[in-house]
C-alpha cells in the first residue's frame, strides 16, 4: 500500500500572517499545472477559515486540513490542488 503522493511544493507559512500566506499561496498555486498540489502550513487562527474559502473562490480543491504539532508549536496544514 502507498501513501499520499509527495504535493508539487510546500509554503511554509508559519511565521506570515494569514493575509499576506494567501497572497504566497495565490502565488505559488499560479506556478503550478493544474492538478499538482501545494502544502500550505500556517499558525494564523484565521487559516482554517480563510484558506478553505480562498481556495473554493478560485477554483482549486481542498484536499487535507489538519492541525499538528504539540503545544504552542502547533500549526495547520492544508493540502489543496490546484483546479
Amino acid at each position: 500500500m502507498t501513501g499520499p503522493s509527495a504535493p508539487a511544493a510546500v509554503l511554509d507559512n508559519r511565521s506570515a500572517p494569514c493575509a499576506i500566506g494567501l497572497i504566497r499561496a495565490a502565488e505559488r498555486v499560479r506556478a503550478l499545472t493544474p492538478g499538482q498540489e501545494l502544502e500550505v502550513l500556517s499558525r494564523d487562527r484565521f487559516a482554517p477559515y480563510e484558506v478553505p474559502l480562498w481556495a473554493e473562490r478560485d477554483g482549486h480543491a481542498l484536499l487535507a486540513q489538519e492541525r499538528t504539532g504539540l503545544w504552542p508549536r502547533r500549526y495547520w496544514r492544508f493540502r489543496i490542488r490546484r483546479g
